[in-house]
């Protein structure tokens, strides 16, 4: 028998070898953009909206200037039907929490003012809030103050605080670009999810690039699979749950902790089910997670069979 060349033996299709290229390229791409995206696409003061009253009513008896803002908009209707009746204890907490230098909450009070809700009609009672909020740097605020001076309502007619407080609300708003990195990220996360699975499923890679991609594809799919789950299936497990504008009360937990962990992954399912429907990304996390499980099934399949399931080094061919 004739021993092939070890130089001949180690040789690689060149097809291969760009493909792996590629395919570790766009690994250490998305590792960039998805770190950064997720860097900038953590919000703040979403804790207190999965509370309930019960528990939202403690949080801001205890002094905390956030339950008390978001208490007063419960009570003004946040994003739904208003609640007249209700103005004047919503503006007791709206003061509570601006006089702890919450500005969106001095905002609302500027806005009650204005247009006498639960108070006396006020525009100067109105700038006067209004300006507290644009110094806090709420755009909204500093728009209604930048219109107050250039009409003279409320304030002297003022050009140039007109021309200053517009200036300033025209500052770009970083949530909304915080939103679509953290969109974006979310978005190249799941094409580098699926550009892994085939790249393991058709062994695209090799080695210690193996090993990574191999890696973020189980957390990845283990992921896509507990969401799926969560997604379709909270609602068998825990019936009889109420929700207010996406508020979930799942009151048949008398524990208040569990209460505040399930309510928490109820409006996770919920968001995740509306999600599904207006976007069609979120029916592609499903179609993943079940090409995920295939793939899977195969490799145990193809382990309790004794196959490989690395690729092995393709031999060139004179």
């Amino acid at each position: 028998m004739v021993r092939e060349p070890d130089s001949v033996r180690k040789q690689v299709d060149p097809k291969i070898s760009v493909l792996k290229s590629v395919w570790w390229c766009a690994w250490l791409l998305v590792v960039v953009c998805l770190g950064g995206a997720t860097a900038w696409g953590q919000k703040k003061g979403n804790a207190t909206k999965n509370l309930t009253m019960e528990e939202l009513s403690a949080a801001a008896e205890g002094g905390d200037a956030e339950a008390q803002y978001e208490l007063g908009m419960r009570y003004y209707g946040e994003g739904g039907p208003r609640h007249p009746e209700k103005y004047v204890e919503a503006l007791k907490w709206f003061q509570m929490a601006a006089a702890q230098g919450n500005g969106e909450a001095a905002d609302r009070i500027g806005v009650m003012y204005k247009f006498g809700e639960g108070v006396p009609r006020d525009e100067a009672e109105a700038a006067r809030w209004y300006r507290q909020a644009a110094e806090k740097g709420i755009a909204h605020a500093q728009w209604q103050l930048s219109d107050m001076y250039a009409r003279g309502v409320g304030v002297p007619r003022d050009l140039g605080e007109s021309k200053k407080w517009a200036r300033l609300g025209q500052k770009p708003d970083r949530s909304v670009l915080r939103d679509r990195l953290w969109f974006g990220g979310a978005v190249i996360a799941a094409l580098a999810f699926a550009l892994g699975l085939f790249s393991l499923q058709f062994h695209r890679v090799t080695g210690w690039q193996y090993f990574c991609v191999a890696v973020f594809v189980h957390v990845g799919g283990a992921f896509l699979v507990i969401n799926s789950l969560i997604t379709y299936g909270f609602w068998i497990v825990v019936p009889h749950c109420s929700f207010n504008f996406l508020a979930p009360a799942c009151t048949q937990f008398a524990d208040a902790h569990t209460r505040s962990v399930v309510n928490w992954i109820a409006n996770y399912a919920m968001i995740n089910l509306i999600f599904r429907f207006m976007m069609v990304v979120g029916l592609a996390m499903d179609v993943m997670a079940g090409w995920y499980l295939v793939y899977l099934v195969r490799l145990v399949w193809r382990r309790g069979k004794g196959a490989p399931v690395t690729p092995s080094v393709v031999r060139a061919t004179s």
